[in-house]
């Protein structure tokens, strides 16, 4: 039987997944029990597990249980192991109840926070387009120039898995207008600045791999400091919030968002709204 080292590289090889969260819950799962043979790990081996994120909060505990039994899903099924997931339906005492609330930022802070971004440049300039678009920081600091086109008049960004990176869902991959003028200004800066380099962020990209963690820690420092302990992922719930405000459809909001989409089958159906009517509902809520 496979041990789960050599069942995880063949999961993550036909997923073509971002491998890091997964990596390093397999990784602890080894540290803490060892690289067992994938029918002999047990609940007493799912607790220990657990126990070692003991310090994290709950929301994180989930996610790495999450991983491990993604993983021994596959296996299961692949293998033909006849047996209950051990890593499976583990209750987590307290879940959620140290969750801290995601505070939207006001549009007089969007304001102050493009202003401030255009004039010292740099990373920063990355902030006016996830703010004007509701955008995931990997899918901004992910973008290649190749991914920057024109539509009916509009630049366009489009979000698509490239050789850096994935995507979190098949929701994800959409392509926007730019319509704000800060957002549009930043975008022109680092496109002027990123000369001769395929992508728009080049320092975050070293060995193959986009570089997240380094930026998301980088922002959230600058953002947290001067910005009552607001995020970089604040941005995308602010967005949200003002396409509710300007009743955009519910429909357009996801597209927008590439959130997974909460009106059934129907939702799916189509070529999704245009890019002209995405500008128009952008230009309502623009800064």
């Amino acid at each position: 039987m496979e041990v789960l080292s050599a069942v995880f590289q063949e999961y993550q090889d036909l997923r073509g997944m971002n491998p890091k969260p997964a990596v390093q819950s397999v990784e602890r799962l080894i540290e803490v029990v060892g690289d067992l043979p994938v029918d002999q790990y047990t609940r007493s081996h799912a607790k220990a597990f657990l126990q070692s994120y003991r310090k994290q909060k709950t929301s994180t505990r989930r996610r790495r249980l999450n991983s491990i039994t993604a993983i021994l899903n596959y296996a299961y099924s692949e293998y033909d192991i006849d047996k209950r997931n051990p890593f499976a339906r583990i209750i987590i005492k307290d879940e959620g109840k140290d969750a801290t609330p995601r505070e939207p930022f006001t549009g007089d802070e969007l304001e102050k926070l493009y202003s401030d971004c255009l004039s010292y440049g740099k990373l920063r300039l990355i902030l006016p387009i996830l703010g004007e678009t509701g955008c995931r920081l990997s899918e901004i600091l992910g973008l290649m120039k190749q991914d920057i086109t024109e539509e009916a008049g509009l630049v366009v960004i489009n979000i698509k898995e490239n050789r850096i990176r994935t995507l979190k869902t098949s929701n994800s991959e959409r392509s926007l207008p730019i319509v704000s003028k800060s957002a549009t200004e930043a975008l022109q800066t680092l496109l002027g600045q990123s000369k001769g380099n395929p992508y728009l962020f080049p320092r975050y990209v070293a060995g193959g791999a986009l570089k997240a963690s380094g930026a998301s820690n980088t922002l959230c420092k600058y953002l947290k400091a001067n910005y009552r302990g607001k995020t970089v992922h604040c941005l995308r719930h602010s967005m949200r919030d003002r396409l509710r405000e300007a009743d955009v459809p519910l429909e357009a909001i996801d597209q927008i968002g590439g959130w997974s989409g909460v009106g059934g089958v129907g939702t799916r159906y189509g070529k999704g709204y245009s890019m002209l009517k995405l500008a128009e509902y952008l230009r309502q809520v623009a800064i």
